[in-house]
């Protein structure tokens, strides 16, 4: 999850060291980029920025509805840099899969199932990617996990909407921070054998009792969804 603060503030450095104090009402924070975006133009077509929260560094306001703060710590925004260098954000429309099986003689807890996780660059994931032109979501999640993990995609069906998960991350390429939403799919497959798609990165594929996942996947977001979801509900 991602908060997000419109500001018309124009220096270089958009949030001083000690970060804001409202002298007033609180901060009105957004829960998507669109909303805040819209709320960044004046009415006389003025455009000002968007600033990107992290919730778990703001007061207990972050967690209302809607959200309101009545402070901003510097350290709370994630899309300016330590030297104040402002990156827009950008949004980025991605799929991913939970692929899952009944592990053999029902091992592995949570209703003994097993989902598959990828090594990529040092940490354990979930296959994902971003959409093509032209592609549904659910289309790129089915080609993203067929390609990521080396199986081909009449061997994965989807099986259920999982919903979606927001992250962020400076993506110097484009010289942007991008805000990233991936919705996923719970798929299953009749593969045996991967092969990891080494040109992005990957190491390794491999079947992780559903409880062990939790505890292996690299990346906060991933965890908190996977804690939400019911492996029994999955289509195994």
């Amino acid at each position: 999850m991602l908060l997000f603060l419109p500001t018309f503030d124009r220096s270089h450095d958009p949030v001083p060291p000690e970060g804001w104090r409202s002298p007033g009402e609180p901060y009105r924070l957004y829960t998507t980029l669109d909303a805040a975006e819209a709320a960044a133009t004046s009415p006389d077509g003025h455009t000002g920025r968007v600033l990107v929260l992290d919730p778990a560094r703001l007061g207990p306001g972050a967690q209302a509805a809607p959200p309101a703060v009545a402070e901003v710590p510097r350290a709370a925004v994630l899309n300016v840099d330590p030297d104040g260098d402002y990156w827009r954000p950008a949004p980025v429309a991605a799929g991913g899969g939970y692929v899952v099986r009944r592990a053999e003689g029902g091992a592995g807890g949570a209703g003994g199932v097993e989902l598959l996780l990828i090594f990529r660059r040092g940490a354990w994931d979930l296959p994902k990617g971003k959409l093509d032109d032209g592609e549904t979501v659910r289309e790129a999640a089915h080609r993203e996990v067929s390609e990521e993990v080396g199986v081909k995609k009449k061997k994965l069906t989807v099986t259920a909407d999982l919903g979606e998960t927001v992250h962020g991350y400076v993506w110097p390429k484009r010289e942007v921070y991008a805000v990233k939403t991936t919705r996923w799919f719970a798929m299953t497959t009749t593969a045996e054998r991967f092969e990891p798609e080494t040109r992005e990165g990957i190491e390794a594929v491999a079947w992780v009792p559903w409880a062990e996942a939790a505890e292996r996947v690299g990346f906060e977001t991933l965890r908190a969804h996977h804690a939400g979801l019911d492996p029994t509900a999955l289509g195994v």
